[in-house]
Order: structure tokens, then sequence, then C-alpha cells
């Protein structure tokens, strides 16, 4: 059984969505906490949990943004649709939230796409965020790792497709990487084998090739 687990941002989107929304709302402080991130003190989870909690913003506003901002990569629509002809599963898991994910995905009537990624709560206090892996346990690290574990768990050969240095475990664990960007660089420099990507026609011509090696299989 195959399964195609994509990223969210970066990846199906032109742009770091998450970061827009950091922007238009967040105070100056969260840079600070990106670059602890970026310095490797913090896991992605972490991350987005902190910058999010100095967030005020109502859901309305960042909806709003979101559908002004968003650029989806090149032929995603039609990636999504064979995938739906040919019977390929396709799971978005990403460390950014429900919220403007699924604001994004409805308004391009992708609604059936399952989604695994952060639940949002709106407060006074910010935007609290959490993240439940395949268990039900709440998660501060390796989210998208857990996500393909659980899918290797049931049978599935995983095509990880990523953009950046929060993909790089899930991609360890995944049978095929179909990466670009800051992923597509640290599988590089591993020496870890991927097919590189700069649109959703390329995805689509690996996962064809890998759906042939493995006999035509869904």
């Amino acid at each position: 059984m195959l399964i195609v687990q994509s990223d969210f941002d970066g990846t199906i989107t032109t742009s770091n969505i998450g970061d827009a929304i950091k922007e238009a709302f967040g105070p100056e402080g969260w840079t600070d906490l990106e670059a602890e991130y970026q310095a490797g003190n913090l896991t992605a989870e972490q991350n987005m949990i902190r910058q999010f909690a100095m967030i005020d913003a109502a859901q309305e506003d960042i909806e709003e943004l979101v559908k002004g901002e968003v650029v989806m990569r090149f032929m995603f629509d039609e990636f999504v649709h064979h995938c739906h002809g040919v019977g390929i599963r396709f799971d978005v898991v990403s460390s950014g939230l429900h919220t403007y994910i699924d604001a994004i995905l409805n308004m391009l009537l992708f609604d059936h796409i399952q989604v695994h990624a952060g639940q949002s709560e709106f407060t006074s206090e910010g935007i609290q965020v959490t993240y439940t892996g395949p268990d039900g346990q709440n998660l501060d690290s390796g989210f998208k790792a857990a996500w393909t574990d659980q899918f290797k768990s049931e049978g599935r050969t995983v095509v990880y497709v990523g953009d950046g240095r929060s993909d790089l475990e899930a991609a360890k664990r995944a049978d095929h990487v179909i990466a670009t960007s800051g992923l597509a660089e640290e599988m590089t420099r591993l020496g870890l084998p991927f097919h590189p990507f700069e649109n959703f026609e390329h995805v689509g011509e690996r996962v064809e090739e890998i759906r042939a090696e493995l006999g035509g299989e869904n």
C-alpha cells in the first residue's frame, strides 16, 4: 500500500505560511525563538508552540490573511486529483496549524485530504498549540516522524515529500524521499538518497516510477 506523506509550508505552498502569520500578527520577539530553532536549541514543535503563544489574532483574521498570501506549488491540484484517481493515499503531515492549512485546502475544495497538524486554541493569552501523535499522546518533538512510523507499521510504502530541516527525521524513516530546498541540502550532506523536485509535476513523475517499481501497487 502506497502513501504519499507531504509537508505543507514551503512544500505544497511556495512560501512558509506560518512565517507570514507570525510576521503579520506576532511581536518582534518571535524571530529570537526562530534563531534558537535554527541553532538546534528548540524542536520544530516547541518553536511553533512558543511563537504562536505570542500571537494576538482571531481565527478569522488568520484565515483571511492566508487566503490572500498563499501560492500553491505548480501542478499540486493535478497531483492530488491523480492520487485520488489511481487510489494513492495522500496525507499532509505538518508542524503548521490546522487553522490555516484547513482554510487553504477547503478554499481549493480539497477538504477530503487527511491532515495531521497542530491543533490551536485561540485565547486571550495567545494561540495555544498542541500536537497529537497517532497514539493520541501530545508531542513536543518528532511529530512528523511519529506519523511516518505509524504509516509504516500499517504496512504502507511511504513516499515523503518535504522542503525543510523539520522534515529530516521523517524522511530518514520513509521508503522514498522527494525533496527540495533545505531538506534536499540535508539529504545531500548526509549522503542519503532522494529525488529532487521543483513542482508537483516532478513529484507525480517520481511517484509513478515508484508505483511501477511496486508493480502498480496503490
